[in-house]
């Protein structure tokens, strides 16, 4: 699935200035994400998982550890499905567990100009969704 979001938000992480990952678990992917940006972007990865947050930063210093310290690459404990308002809006969205409906607050957090890749459904039954809003601010 990372390769997938990968490359269904590769063209535009390119130009992004704020992306998020939604449940970022290991930080890989927020990583990988981070390192398709620009170099003054500002990737943020946000886990409801405290020990996971810490892990994460522990992967990602153990290479990368430039990217946590220029500020281009930040871990934040919280409730994704809420997103994070305080960085808003984002260019990109990756959302790593499947919801029943795609939620508002991240539909409202998504820039205009900017791509969400989310798995929406239940249990065995999921489609993985490409949002895109255009600079209008429809959702398509």
């Amino acid at each position: 699935m990372h390769a997938i979001a990968l490359e269904l938000l590769a063209p535009h992480l390119s130009t992004a200035k704020r992306c998020l990952d939604v449940g970022s678990g290991s930080g890989y992917l927020t990583l990988a994400m981070a390192l398709l940006m620009p170099e003054d972007s500002l990737c943020l990865g946000i886990e409801h998982i405290p020990k996971l947050v810490k892990a994460s930063i522990s992967n990602v210093a153990k290479r990368h550890k430039n990217v946590l310290d220029s500020g281009r690459l930040m871990f934040k404990v919280g409730d994704g499905r809420a997103g994070l308002h305080e960085f808003a809006p984002y260019d990109c969205i990756h959302v790593g567990a499947a919801s029943q409906d795609v939620p508002d607050v991240l539909i409202e957090q998504l820039a205009p100009g900017g791509r969400m890749v989310i798995p929406v459904g239940i249990r065995h039954v999921q489609d993985y969704l490409v949002i895109d809003k255009d600079e209008a601010g429809n959702i398509h």
